[in-house]
Formats: C-alpha cells, sequence, structure tokens
C-alpha cells in the first residue's frame, strides 16, 4: 500500500461545499488520501456526505479512510479504516481486509504494542504539541516522540498541533508522515 507523507483528517469547521473543494484542491497537490472524520455531523448528514465524497474523491483518485468513530456509516465502497484510541481498547482482531488501510490514533507504547498486535498499517502517534482538539492530553514533544517511534517497525505519522511544513522535523525525529486537521487542507 502507497501511504502519503502528509496525511490531511477532515475538518468539522468545512460545510460539506467546502470539503468538496478541498477535496479537489488536494488532488491538484498529489495528496493521494485523506481521513473522514466528522464528528459534530448527524448521523444521517455523514451518509449524505459520504455519499457525495465516494463520487468526487473517485473522480479525484483519492482514497477515503473513514474514521471509526463513524462505524455504522463503513462499507466497502472506501479504501479503510482509521481507529480512535477509544475504539483501540475495544478490538481484538484486525478490522479490514488486507487489500484495504488499516490506521490506529495511539498515544503512548502501549497503544502501539496493540497496534502492532491488530497488524496495523500505520499509525498515529500524538499529541505531538498542543492542540485544541485533546487538550485533555499532554504534548508528547518531538524528544518522546522520536522514542516512541523508534519503538515500532510501523509507519508512524506524527500529528497534533503540525502543518506540513513540520514534514522535515516529524522525518528527522522518526516518522514516515505528518497527518493533521486545521493546517492541511490548503496549499
Amino acid at each position: 500500500m502507497d501511504l502519503p507523507r502528509v496525511y490531511p483528517i477532515t475538518s468539522d469547521a468545512l460545510t460539506s461545499k467546502e470539503l468538496q473543494t478541498s477535496i479537489r484542491r488536494l488532488a491538484s497537490t498529489k495528496i493521494t488520501i485523506f481521513q473522514y472524520r466528522r464528528k459534530t455531523l448527524h448521523e444521517s448528514k455523514v451518509k449524505d456526505e459520504l455519499a457525495l465524497l465516494e463520487t468526487v474523491s473517485s473522480d479525484m483518485n483519492i482514497s477515503i479512510i473513514i474514521n471509526s468513530y463513524h462505524d455504522k456509516n463503513l462499507d466497502n465502497n472506501f479504501s479503510g479504516v482509521h481507529l480512535t484510541g477509544e475504539d483501540l481498547k475495544k478490538v481484538t482482531f484486525r478490522q479490514v481486509d488486507r487489500n484495504k488501510f488499516f490506521g490506529i490514533s495511539c498515544h503512548n507504547k502501549e497503544d502501539i504494542l496493540k497496534a502492532e498486535s491488530l497488524e496495523a498499517d500505520y499509525i498515529f502517534l500524538s499529541p505531538v504539541k498542543e492542540t485544541p482538539s485533546h487538550k485533555d492530553l499532554q504534548p508528547l514533544g518531538w524528544e518522546n516522540f522520536s522514542e516512541l517511534s523508534k519503538k515500532t517497525k510501523l509507519p508512524v505519522y506524527a500529528l497534533g498541533g503540525l502543518s506540513k511544513e513540520d514534514l522535515s522535523e516529524a522525518e528527522k525525529n522518526g516518522a514516515y508522515g505528518v497527518a493533521g486537521i486545521s493546517r492541511f487542507w490548503s496549499h
């Protein structure tokens, strides 16, 4: 599976129309994958939006990874699943076929070990820096991130308070790439 170095996650702040426009912009920057994570939308709106995005993403040759928060909306039309940290605690086996992406959000060594046992394709390790979306978690900082990323052979994405411009710093600290929400949808 071909994983990108820059991995955008959808923002709850975008309207459906803005999200479609943003996906088209992603294609122009050669980003080929994004995670759908829209926790503030009503379930019926999520289903409608996913139907729209599936068409747009297919036309643009961009893979949609569905956050496990939306597990009621999962079907075989998407390119994979990304488990939340909460869902990681509940599962005991790989959640998707081997021909689909399977990512997991991790915050510590135990999470990483479990992700390996579940045969994840990649992990997000977060938060590296302070971030408004996870105010309850203590930032790892680059030193702790580096130490944790050395404990796995899985591709590790740095996440939390970062932008695309942090890719070089992330790679110096053992990351495969960077992931994020607010600063990842523009040129």
